[in-house]
């Protein structure tokens, strides 16, 4: 499935100033202090806030400092002006803006930045205070006077910053007239020894400056728009600034999909990320609505962008429209696109000197990928159709599919049966070459020249299914929509059904999902029955994660019968899946092991993420903790590089559930919280929900208590909502694991009894099997051994069946505890041995032997006990269990003894962050790893990693790894 201009003269009401749309502040009559504080944070600019500090640093100690900001439209340069302004307390501020229909009267600007310090020109010597009067009175300056007027400037500045402090603002400098930019520059070389601080602003076009300042007639024009004033160069804002602005900003709270998609969109931008935001409504903000096709800049920002480009010749914006609206604009198709003979690369010169693009190899770069945008949104709708059209003759469909389907569909005026299907074909190719998003958009743009509306129908359903498979829920669900009124027949609104319904399973209720989606699939049978398989397949997964065995063995029942032995192996692997977790589910453990097992082999070779998880749920229904590792691991890894992202949380989910016991923690937090983040931006609020619960359990494990609790409560809330019973019995078991581990049995034991009779929506079957070891421990405790020898048969009878290893060790353990004397100390000695054999439960491990251990001091066996504590200790030290920490060392004190080692762990002296990369690096990740992990960049892994090997006096990743591991 297929602004205002910021001018500084007095006013009597305060004037609010408002450019590149990121501050708002309202200035003080007179001086023109900024008396408001911003209307939100200044995100990003950290550098450039030191840079202006330092600059009214220099003036509070009258050693005069300038400095020149300057970038691109929307970059922010304003908002650091107002920044400077509001920073300069105790300071007089002049401020002028150069404003475009000024720059032709001589002196304009600098009449502004003056009127309201004009009163101190009556303190000049007489001929400067007639000149200055004169020449601001007049506009006119003859080529002798100018030395003298630029400095009487200086004067009655110096004048003016006698009693304190003074801040020159010019903002848009590059746009004040040049006589006035020639003075300023003038007196910003020489402020040495003065209380003054000069900013300056100026655009800068795209890869040089948009304006200099003027030379005098028959003068080369300088390099410099402000000579010898220092110039720094505003970069675009990082994503994580971009987003803290979009959140500042939005007037409801973001879906994460839709802030992703508007920071990807601003390209560093604030003004844009901002102009974007305003122009979606309220559903949209919150992902309830998709977004538009294109988000368009605003006017007045395009303009900006264009400024230099529509001083261009035709033929050469004609060129870089073309390069605007191709995806690799190339030297080679922009002139075969270009439809004319005589046009070469040498027709692009007067863009490449004018900084709008540059020539790389055969490629044609924009230096600003948002002038790109701005071009492409300028141009009239015929002009783009044609352009369009020629570049989809000009592009080969084999070799960029998604491409040409693009211009097919954005160059044809109406239907076009032949076109849709050349695009249709491309849209095969397409999920073959880049993934399941790109293969979405040539759908739709198939179904957009598609005559015929039940086949429009069906197209619209391939892209709304490739859509879903590419994680992007909203697209999906937009596309159903438009497909479900075209439908004709009843087996193309059933897959249409299945397409809807699909998306439920990860965002609505888990219960109502699996009803659905078995509706959906009897409907199927008699129309498709590979679709009908994967409806039911989908169905038995939501009852899964709602804990309701009933209906997921109602979903097999309705499957079996549809799979036949010759047919091919993915087929065999569902319903081997199906029918064995449906045996699990009623007990039947030593009848499901081996069609799990089959499940299990059926796996080796296939690459779908879908597949891989089922059978890696087929691997944790028999505790095979290493096989789930490396399934759901490649699971994750085909899903990323094949672009098919839906199902990458699910296989993140399960991974963590692999890793709770190996002691891989900080491998553990790094897949759940990647999970999390990747759940959230694809919208599927199911698996964040489960991913979460994992958090929960890791931070219970580790005793963070606080951590634990608020994660847990949150997950009990969500699954409550959906019918989570999975997640909700996960939540439950990671607080119950926290009360063990602060020794309060009473806690833990009635919160596990609790999941005995949970039904669909609030415990899980499963769970009451893998909870098993912890409740038999709590109910022995407490004295309830009924309730123990309960539990322990059943987890008896399923560890005999897998065979597993670490299974076997936990039976062994519930034994030890339910036993006395020699018995016990068996079933312990028992326990260990398996664990040692397994390899891969070192958590479990620990606490068995902190078990024995407490065991051994009751029975008056000092000696066996401390050597069992000891080794317990060490491993709960390195995981960083601190509560199972405090037990033991409890136990060993018991004993009366000393512990082993009384100092602190190595890693004591790290900070939280700093032992979670430490562990990740001492388990062999990269540094690129780490980062994605712990969503940081590799820089800042680095600099983490020396203040780890300086805190622990190494000097290697080797050494990191002997000391940890």
């Amino acid at each position: 499935m297929r602004a205002c201009p910021g001018i500084g003269e007095t006013t009597s009401v305060p004037t609010r100033t408002c450019r590149d749309g990121v501050f708002i502040c309202e200035c003080e009559p007179v001086t023109g202090r900024c008396t408001m504080p911003p209307g939100v944070r200044l995100r990003g600019r950290d550098s450039e806030r030191r840079i202006l500090a330092d600059v009214l640093d220099d003036a509070r100690s009258a050693r005069g400092a300038s400095i020149l900001l300057s970038g691109g439209p929307g970059r922010g340069k304003t908002a650091l002006v107002e920044h400077a302004r509001a920073a300069a307390e105790g300071f007089t501020v002049l401020h002028a803006a150069g404003v475009p229909t000024e720059a032709d009267i001589p002196l304009a600007g600098l009449q502004r930045l003056l009127r309201p310090v004009e009163g101190q020109a009556e303190r000049l010597a007489e001929p400067r205070r007639d000149l200055i009067r004169d020449t601001l009175t007049r506009g006119v300056l003859s080529d002798p006077d100018r030395f003298a007027l630029y400095t009487a400037v200086l004067d009655l500045l110096r004048l003016a910053s006698e009693d304190k402090p003074l801040l020159i603002c010019v903002d848009d400098a590059d746009h004040l007239d040049s006589a006035s930019l020639e003075a300023l520059a003038f007196v910003a070389r020489r402020l040495s020894g003065l209380r003054i601080a000069a900013v300056f602003t100026a655009h800068v076009g795209h890869g040089k400056s948009a304006a200099r300042l003027p030379a005098s007639e028959g003068e080369p024009a300088p390099d410099e728009l402000v000579p010898g004033v220092t110039e720094h160069l505003l970069q675009p804002l990082n994503a994580r600034s971009v987003h803290d602005i979009i959140t500042d900003r939005a007037p409801v709270t973001p879906a994460s999909a839709v802030r992703t998609r508007l920071v990807r969109a601003a390209h560093g931008n604030p003004a844009v990320a901002i102009g974007h935001l305003r122009g979606l409504s309220a559903p949209q903000i919150r992902g309830l609505e998709p977004l538009p096709a294109q988000l368009r800049l605003p006017g007045r920002l395009r303009s900006s962008f264009l400024t230099a480009y529509r001083e261009l010749p035709e033929h050469v914006q004609h060129l870089l429209l073309i390069a605007s609206l191709a995806a690799d604009p190339g030297v080679d198709l922009l002139i075969e696109a270009g439809g004319a003979p005589a046009l070469t690369v040498g027709d692009l010169e007067p863009a490449e000197e004018a900084g709008i693009v540059h020539v790389e190899g055969a490629n044609v770069v924009f230096s600003d990928p948002l002038l790109c945008e701005a071009i492409a949104q300028d141009a009239p709708a015929n002009r783009l159709r044609a352009v369009h059209r020629a570049l989809a003759e000009a592009v080969d469909p084999e070799y960029a599919p998604l491409e040409f389907s693009r211009h097919a569909a954005a160059g044809s005026s109406s239907p076009d049966e032949a076109l849709a299907n050349a695009v249709e074909k491309a849209a095969l190719r397409a999920r073959r070459l880049e993934g399941p998003l790109a293969a979405s958009y040539a759908h739709e743009r198939a179904a957009q020249l598609t005559p015929d509306p039940d086949l429009r129908a069906c197209r619209l359903a391939s892209a709304s299914y490739q859509a879903y498979a590419g994680g992007r829920t909203d697209r999906g669900a937009h596309l159903v929509r438009k497909a479900r009124p075209l439908a004709v027949t009843d087996g193309r609104r059933a897959i249409i059904d299945l397409v809807d319904a699909q998306s439920t399973m990860r965002e609505g209720n888990a219960i109502d999902a699996a009803e659905r989606l078995m509706a959906v699939g009897r409907e199927l049978i008699g129309h498709d029955r590979e679709l009908a398989l994967r409806a039911l397949v989908r169905s038995a997964d939501s009852a899964s994660l709602a804990g309701d065995p009933i209906r997921h063995g109602k979903a097999y029942d309705l499957a079996a019968p549809l799979v036949r032995d010759d047919d091919p192996a993915p087929m065999r692997l569902v319903v081997a899946y199906l029918k064995g977790c449906t045996l699990s589910f009623r007990g039947d453990y030593t009848g499901s092991t081996p069609i799990l097992r089959e499940g299990m082999e059926l796996s080796e070779g296939m690459d779908l993420p879908s597949e891989l998880i089922w059978a890696g749920v087929c691997g944790l229904r028999l505790g095979d903790a290493p096989f789930v590792r490396r399934v759901m691991t490649r699971a994750v890894e085909a899903g990323e590089t094949q672009g098919e992202h839906a199902p990458v949380p699910a296989a993140l989910g399960f991974l963590v559930f692999s890793e709770f016991w190996s002691g891989r923690f900080p491998s553990a937090a790094g897949h759940a919280l990647y999970g999390l983040k990747a759940a959230r931006e694809h919208g599927q609020s199911i698996w964040a929900t489960q991913n979460l619960a994992s958090l929960a359990m890791i931070a219970a494990i580790q005793g963070d208590v606080d951590t634990c609790r608020i994660r847990a409560r949150a997950v009990a809330t969500q699954a409550g909502e959906k019918s989570l019973g999975l997640a909700s019995a996960l939540a439950s078991w990671a607080l119950a694991v926290l009360e063990l581990s602060r020794g309060n049995a009473a806690e833990a034991f009635f919160r596990l009894r609790a999941l005995v009779h949970a039904g669909p929506g609030y415990g899980h079957p499963t769970m009451r099997l893998l909870t098993a070891p912890h409740f038999v421990e709590a109910a022995t405790r407490m004295g309830e051994t009924g309730w123990a020898r309960t539990s322990q048969a059943g987890y008896q009878h399923w560890a005999d069946a897998v065979g597993s290893l670490s299974a076997r060790a936990l039976a062994a353990r519930g034994q030890g505890l339910l036993a006395a004397g020699d018995e016990a100390a068996d079933h312990f000695e028992n326990a260990l041995a398996l664990h040692r054999a397994c390899g891969d439960d070192d958590v479990e491990q620990a606490r068995t032997q902190l078990l024995f251990g407490a065991f051994l001091r009751r029975s008056r066996l000092p000696g066996r006990a401390r050597e069992h504590l000891y080794d317990a200790l060490e491993s709960f030290e390195r995981f960083g269990a601190r509560l199972w920490v405090r037990q033991t060392r409890a136990e060993l004190r018991a004993i009366g003894t000393a512990e082993r080692d009384p100092g602190p762990p190595p890693t004591s002296e790290l900070t939280a962050q700093q032992q979670q990369i430490a562990r990740l690096v001492a388990e062999g990740a990269t540094n690129r790893e780490v980062a994605a992990h712990m969503f940081i960049s590799p820089r800042t892994v680095e600099h983490h990693l020396r203040g780890i090997f300086r805190k622990l006096n190494i000097r290697s990743r080797v050494d990191l790894a002997r000391l940890l591991t």
